[in-house]
């Protein structure tokens, strides 16, 4: 018979932040509920926390809770098209003159005053049977309403190869890949 020494298993000591952004995902970000069961609402960023999305399902209750907590525009629209978190940015294209509002690079000053002005939180509850396609498009109703955009997920064709052809005296391309671009434009309002 084999009896485990208890010394041998190593115990970490969690810091009171780790135990609170770990239970933080189970908790609405709303302050204030709106009184009915099901709603959808921006807010103002979280302060003291990373960005992060919860998708919390309680049957008991009959509700789907859906946190996206200091994201900015188009990591909402990165979520509600199913993309990956880590979705390079180089593949981004914003097609207006305040390319701030959207994406953070240098030249857009001081990240944490930006993280304030360009940074939000978004919350959706909905009924627990609800099918993943049903909430994003939910997500991107809600999106379409607030920001007035068109985001467009497609596939272009690059080219991963190219050699020098002599004969023709210019470079040529050998081989193409797809891949997955996202285009961000401003919703034009016409004026009759």
């Amino acid at each position: 018979m084999k009896t485990l020494r208890q010394d041998r298993f190593k115990t970490r000591v969690m810091k009171e932040f780790q135990t609170h952004n770990r239970e933080q995902p189970l908790k609405s970000i709303l302050k204030v509920k709106p009184p009915e069961q099901y709603y959808a609402q921006f807010t103002s960023p979280l302060k003291g926390l990373d960005s992060y999305s919860a998708v919390v399902r309680d049957e008991k209750a009959d509700i789907l809770r859906i946190s996206l907590v200091n994201m900015a525009i188009y990591e909402f629209y990165l979520f509600a098209f199913g993309l990956s978190a880590n979705f390079p940015v180089s593949r981004i294209f914003i097609y207006d003159d305040n390319r701030c509002q959207y994406l953070h690079t240098q030249d857009c000053g001081d990240s944490a005053l930006w993280r304030e002005k360009y940074l939000y939180c978004y919350e959706i509850t909905l009924p627990a049977a609800t099918e993943r396609e049903e909430y994003q498009q939910r997500i991107l109703n809600d999106l379409d309403s607030m920001f007035q955009l068109e985001v467009k997920i497609e596939k272009e064709h690059v080219v991963s190869d190219i050699y020098y052809n002599e004969k023709l005296g210019c470079p040529v391309a050998t081989s193409w890949h797809e891949q997955t671009v996202m285009t961000i434009k401003p919703k034009h309002v016409l004026c009759s």
